[in-house]
């Protein structure tokens, strides 16, 4: 989550800059579309990875799975 709110900090930055600095207004909205493009894949990779790891806890809480990582724990 740091690194999606450090990653959104940068792009907001970065829009900015090609605001103040592009003055091609074609060249403008090409930059600011790669550059939302960008934001929305790691939104897309945050939101993923947050479900992975959402059902990873889910497999982990299982009573049979509990019982495999006590054995597994137990043992080394």
């Amino acid at each position: 989550m740091q690194n999606t709110t450090q990653f959104e900090q940068h792009r907001a930055v970065l829009e900015q800059h090609v605001h103040r600095t592009v003055t091609d207004p074609d060249m403008r909205q090409v930059m600011l579309s790669h550059i939302g493009a960008m934001g929305a894949a790691m939104h897309a990779e945050s939101m993923n990875t947050d479900a992975a790891l959402r059902l990873y806890d889910v497999r982990r809480r299982s009573p049979l799975r509990r019982f495999v990582l006590g054995v597994v724990e137990s043992v080394a």
